[in-house]
């Protein structure tokens, strides 16, 4: 039951992705895409290299470190959208990344995922994920909810812009709710059972590849002169995965809590480090911020 609603919250979120995408949102990014290619390198590339080298130099178990591992060959998702918005950064930019980021995901999750079960499966194993079954997959929950999104804010433009806040809304509120269950539910409910002794374990690992992951946005934008605002979104969207995503993968497709926990670690900071990120960039956004979050 928790592995569908997980499921269910993905497609959820893909869906209040779509219903936010406007063709001229994107105008200047594909006349100008050098910040799209360079966020879309960061993400299929370097934070993927990132995490096998964190994980590869640490003494982590294997099951954490698949779970790393598959954390960072997930897209970014709705919550980096989200910081984004409020610190009035690329948004645009953003939304563009999460969704190439999903629609290449069809691919280079389980080619990544697959990667990763070399490094790290489980002694005596040799589980691989089918490559055409898991795109099909990810197809379903991914790509199609996003594509209704986006069908239906050009065939019911208002219903659209009625929806759109609640569905935005309702998807967070639904990932906190998931990210509870997993996190306090009993183990024959789906939960994780998650120990302060793996808290220990897996936080110093997650926090290191959360603050280098902002800091190659960071890095990136400086070095190409994209801009701080397209610095802080490249910096949000590397740093900000698709727990949802990665819950399903290590949870339903690889059937591994263990592998599940890194993602549940991750997702209980990297909102609140994004945030800090952003207004060390951005300081005279503290106010603004402020009032939105106390707004809303």
């Amino acid at each position: 039951m928790l592995d569908f609603l997980i499921a269910a919250v993905l497609a959820l979120i893909m869906f209040s992705i779509g219903l936010s995408l406007r063709p001229n949102d994107f105008r200047h990014l594909i006349l100008s895409p050098k910040a799209l290619f360079t966020g879309l390198f960061l993400q299929l590339f370097a934070l993927p290299v990132l995490a096998f080298t964190v994980t590869g130099l640490s003494e982590i178990n294997t099951s954490f470190g698949l779970g790393f591992l598959v954390l960072a060959a997930c897209p970014g998702g709705l919550s980096s959208n989200m910081v984004s918005f409020l610190l009035r950064a690329n948004t645009a930019l953003a939304v563009s990344l999460t969704l190439c980021n999903s629609l290449l995901s069809v691919l280079t999750v389980p080619i990544l995922v697959n990667l990763a079960l070399d490094r790290y499966a489980p002694p005596g194993t040799t589980a691989h994920l089918p490559l055409i079954a898991t795109a099909l997959r990810i197809c379903l929950i991914v790509l199609l909810p996003v594509l209704v999104g986006m069908a239906v804010r050009y065939l019911l433009p208002n219903l659209a812009r009625s929806v759109r806040p609640y569905t935005r809304r309702g998807a967070l509120l639904l990932l906190a709710s998931v990210f509870l269950l997993k996190l306090f539910a009993p183990v024959q409910q789906g939960g994780s059972a998650l120990t302060l002794l793996e808290v220990r374990s897996i936080l110093p690992i997650a926090l290191l590849i959360n603050v280098s992951a902002l800091s190659l946005g960071k890095l990136a934008g400086m070095v190409l002169r994209l801009g701080r605002d397209n610095e802080l979104t490249l910096g949000v969207e590397v740093g900000i995965q698709n727990t949802s995503l990665a819950f399903l993968i290590a949870g339903t497709f690889l059937h591994n809590e263990q592998a599940l926990k890194p993602a549940l670690i991750y997702a209980m900071f990297t909102f609140f480090t994004a945030l800090a990120y952003g207004l060390l960039l951005k300081p005279h956004m503290r106010e603004k911020l402020y009032a939105d979050l106390t707004g809303w």
